[in-house]
């Protein structure tokens, strides 16, 4: 049984409504640190854009990460519609 919030997303991705903001928010989310290692700047765009078309729409990033370039490649990524289908949570270190 479902708790009241939660709920079944596309691709049967587990969604909950985040606090009392309304949003639905998948209880997967895709870190920006990660999509930067190892990958070229297409193969990060493909990550994000592929867990989007997934079901996952909560993206945490940071400018730290990578110098900034995790921020920069997720934005890239979130073009051509794709903003409108995410949840972006950003942070900075201090």
């Amino acid at each position: 049984m479902q708790s009241p919030g939660n709920f079944q997303g596309k691709e049967g991705i587990p969604y909950r409504t985040l606090g009392k903001t309304g949003e639905k928010v998948s209880m997967v989310g895709l870190g920006g640190f990660h999509i930067v290692k190892k990958n070229s700047e297409d193969e990060s765009i493909k990550i994000v854009r592929t867990a989007i078309d997934n079901g996952i729409n909560f993206m945490d990033n940071c400018w730290d990460y990578n110098n900034g370039i995790s921020e920069i490649r997720m934005g890239k990524a979130l073009r051509d519609g794709y903003r409108q289908k995410a949840f972006l949570m950003t942070k900075i270190d201090v």
